[in-house]
């Protein structure tokens, strides 16, 4: 799928954003194969997201494997609904500021800025699940690499769409409130389903 050139520019640029390096923004040219094949990176640390639903969260001595699916389910759709949502609200301010071609580039550096975010998080659920550490703990540091993460997003943003950085700040928050309130969505239409069902 990527090759080894993609790969260590990717996760190079990836650290370079993480640093807030404005040089990490030649690492990321691309056209639209490239774009949607960057979606496979978020896809494929979905895992690092159940595995924290299933062996770290305070519920999780209650699930079962029905409900592991039912929960693998949920996580999966809010990753699509979250995705897709963002990076549509994203395309109209391109589209409103002649971006378009520049977003591309920032769809597959936002894409890439998860491997860096995934291997904070790994840390505290890490400890978490081996009971070296509470789980308000671990909460409140994903909670904090989650802010950190959208301000690399607005990082990218700024140099990458060259947009000014009160809009590049204005995405990221849009961005952190779509995520947030995904998930809320997917439950509230998955209990609604299954009521309408029954």
């Amino acid at each position: 799928m990527f090759n080894k050139k993609e790969i260590t520019s990717g996760i190079l640029g990836s650290l370079e954003v993480a640093l807030f390096m404005p040089k990490a923004i030649k690492r990321f040219k691309g056209n639209t194969a490239s774009m949607i094949k960057s979606f496979a990176i978020p896809v494929a640390l979905l895992p690092l997201t159940l595995a924290a639903v299933f062996y770290v969260s305070p519920n999780a001595a209650d699930f079962n494997s029905e409900t592991n699916l039912v929960l693998t389910g949920i996580y999966s759709l809010r990753l699509f609904i979250y995705l897709a949502a963002f990076f549509a609200f994203g395309s109209l301010i391109a589209k409103a500021m002649d971006k378009t071609e520049e977003f591309k580039s920032f769809v597959i550096a936002n894409n890439w800025l998860s491997i860096p975010m995934a291997a904070l998080m790994i840390a505290p659920i890490m400890l978490t699940a081996s009971g070296a550490f509470p789980w308000e703990n671990s909460y409140s540091l994903i909670v904090m690499i989650t802010l950190y993460s959208f301000a690399c997003t607005a990082f990218l943003a700024t140099y990458i769409m060259r947009i000014p950085y009160e809009m590049a700040a204005f995405m990221a928050i849009t961005g952190m409130l779509i995520q947030h309130n995904s998930l809320d969505f997917v439950k509230w239409a998955a209990v609604n389903t299954i009521n309408m069902l029954v």
